[in-house]
């Protein structure tokens, strides 16, 4: 143990309040800007609409059944909405909770594991990932089931040390459980692989006897059950489109539209690592060769590498890819990271603090010639105002550089706690810059301009469907010629929406006030057909009209 006022006490005293600091930053970030389509707005309107008085088991968008994931999420932020009130903060809490809590488990993880030193250098690689902060500031499911899938992980390895484990291998099934109410069966599906890769490889079948699943299983089941049985019961085909149509066919086909090259994670991990890349790439080459202890004992450096792997490989088979779907290794890699050896970790940060010197200096040019730097588009204009705030992200990762270069002698875990909140905090600045292009992906504006006296009058979206204008228009809207991922909501509800642009002329004719939104190519297209319209707002991509 440290003496009082010692310099291992001051250091780790230093430590805490750097992450209280980051911890405070993180929640502050969260109201900076409007919420974003598609996932944001999607992911708030659902619990909006659930907490006004909504479908608590059958999830609904836009007024339609909207099944394609689990409530997990949706219940927690409906209740954040129904205690804080509709805002961004309170769409964004549970995510960014989760978030702040997966570092958490990482820290106690590293701890336990390899000591208090690994614990910070694991809580700072991934607190300043790129992929990591974004996720953590973004209203989507994938850092939430992040945190359940960690939990659960980090639960098993406990176990694998612990002199009575079953408290931990019983975590580990609620987790995993928890997690399937999150985003479905991939919560338990990846565990399962690895863990059967793990033995194999290593031809260890000790982590089968520590499974406890004679109270495990039957707790998994009281977590995930009721919701699917009770959905089962409301909907006679939600065992078809839930697990073949949204798990199956979405996995093995390209039903969602969401084809990417089989070397597409590759990139993401390339630049969802930084500033760590070139410890990542270190571990994911060489992590399958350590090994601590005796080679009969548990793994733990060696079942992480198998979780890194498997869950890159098993996304890249997939026929659906989009960026956040490898968010669940990356805890797992601020782990293997952490547990380089001390020497290795110095060389591989001062690395990485000579590159972020070079990324602010970078940085710095660019925004002293910011209006060249960016290309040429209608849309400019909104990106313009960044500027400001990447010299302010520059300056802070050229000082982040520079000071961890000036004090390189002081050892890997000072470096890596340096270097993370250094880049954490340019995340978290960049994210609040966003705020400025916001007409750009959001329906907020379009939303404010809506005089507050009209919110009750017909209100139509033509051709197209903003994921977030509901969230701030605080009701729902009439669909016209337009179905995308509402289809399913649609074929139960067909007289929800207004199938054809024809239609929908014939009962904008009448005298009466009436408002809509549309893409600015079916607003002029009308326009030339003589519709009567009067444009009341618009953002980058859509119109609101009014009939008078």
């Amino acid at each position: 143990m440290s003496e009082p006022g010692s310099p291992v006490l001051r250091e780790r005293w230093l430590y805490g309040a750097l992450a209280a600091l980051l911890s405070l930053l993180w929640l502050a970030t969260l109201s900076a800007r409007p919420l974003f389509n598609p996932d944001e707005g999607r992911y708030a309107e659902i619990p909006r609409e659930m907490q006004s008085g909504g479908d608590w088991v059958i999830p609904h968008l836009n007024g339609l059944a909207y099944i394609e994931k689990p409530p997990l999420q949706y219940w927690a932020t409906a209740l954040s909405i129904r205690w804080l009130g509709p805002s961004e903060f309170a769409a964004r809490l549970y995510c960014a909770l989760t978030a702040l809590g997966t570092v958490l488990v990482v820290w106690l993880t590293a701890r336990r594991l390899w000591g208090p030193d690994s614990g910070w250098r694991a809580a700072a690689v991934l607190s300043g990932m790129l992929i990591f902060v974004v996720l953590g500031q973004l209203l989507t499911l994938d850092m939430s089931l992040t945190f359940y899938m960690t939990l659960s992980l980090a639960a098993f390895l406990s176990a694998q040390q612990a002199a009575q484990p079953r408290r931990w291998m019983l975590l580990a099934w609620a987790a995993t459980g928890l997690g399937v109410l999150t985003k479905g069966l991939v919560a338990a599906a990846i565990p399962a692989a690895v863990l059967m890769l793990y033995s194999l490889y290593a031809r260890d079948a000790a982590p089968w006897r520590r499974l406890y699943a004679q109270w495990g299983l039957p707790l998994f089941l009281l977590i995930t059950v009721p919701w699917h049985w009770l959905a089962a019961r409301r909907m006679a085909d939600f065992l078809q489109f839930f697990f073949v149509h949204e798990h199956v066919a979405r996995y093995l086909t390209p039903s969602a539209d969401r084809q990417e090259p089989w070397w597409f994670f590759g990139g993401v991990f390339m630049a969802g690592s930084l500033p760590w890349t070139l410890p990542a790439l270190r571990v994911l080459g060489s992590g399958w060769r350590r090994r601590n202890g005796s080679p009969a004992a548990f793994n733990p450096t060696l079942f992480l590498w198998v979780w890194v792997v498997f869950v890159g490989v098993f996304f890249s088979l997939s026929d659906s890819k989009l960026m956040p779907y490898i968010l669940p290794l990356m805890p797992a890699l601020a782990l293997l990271i952490a547990a380089l050896p001390a020497r290795v970790l110095e060389r591989d940060f001062l690395f990485t603090a000579i590159l972020t010197l070079i990324a602010g200096v970078a940085l710095g040019v660019a925004s002293l010639n910011w209006p060249s730097a960016i290309a040429s588009s209608d849309r400019s204009a909104y990106f313009l105002p960044l500027a400001g705030p990447l010299g302010q992200i520059a300056l802070l990762l050229a000082v982040s550089g520079a000071f961890v270069l000036v004090q390189r002698g002081r050892g890997a875990t000072r470096a890596g706690v340096f270097l993370g909140v250094g880049w954490c905090l340019a995340w978290l600045l960049l994210i609040r810059a966003a705020a400025s292009v916001a007409p750009v992906y959001s329906g907020a504006a379009l939303a404010a301009a809506l005089p507050a006296a009209d919110r009750g009058v017909p209100i139509y979206s033509v051709g197209t469907y903003d994921q977030s204008l509901t969230f701030y228009l605080r009701r729902t809207v009439t669909l016209v010629a337009y179905r995308g991922e509402l289809d399913y909501g649609l074929r139960k509800a067909p007289a929800a929406e207004i199938a054809d642009v024809a239609e929908f002329l014939r009962r904008w004719s009448p005298p009466a006030q009436a408002f809509a939104v549309m893409e600015k190519t079916m607003f002029d297209d009308l326009k030339q057909r003589g519709v009567p319209m009067r444009p009341v707002a618009a953002s980058a991509n859509r119109v609101l009209v009014a009939r008078l």
